[in-house]
């Protein structure tokens, strides 16, 4: 589990220092917006947000937490 961390923060840290600076996280999740915004207005509505949490639900990680007990 813990190497599946250890892959995201190597490719989060572009300039290979071992350090994550906000740049190269910003960077990364400024594109993961910008894959949202499908209408490119710079804004999600509601559908888009919606449709990009469907979208992190059905990954690999998310569907090997346990089911809610709620």
């Amino acid at each position: 589990m813990l190497s599946t961390r250890s892959d995201a923060f190597r490719k989060l840290d572009t300039d290979g220092n071992n350090l994550l600076t906000f740049e190269e996280w910003a960077v990364t999740n400024s594109n993961s917006f910008a894959s949202m915004d499908e209408d490119g207005d710079l804004k999600l509505s509601e559908a888009e947000f919606a449709a990009s949490a469907s979208a992190r639900q059905s990954s690999p990680s998310s569907s090997r937490r346990a089911p809610c007990s709620c």
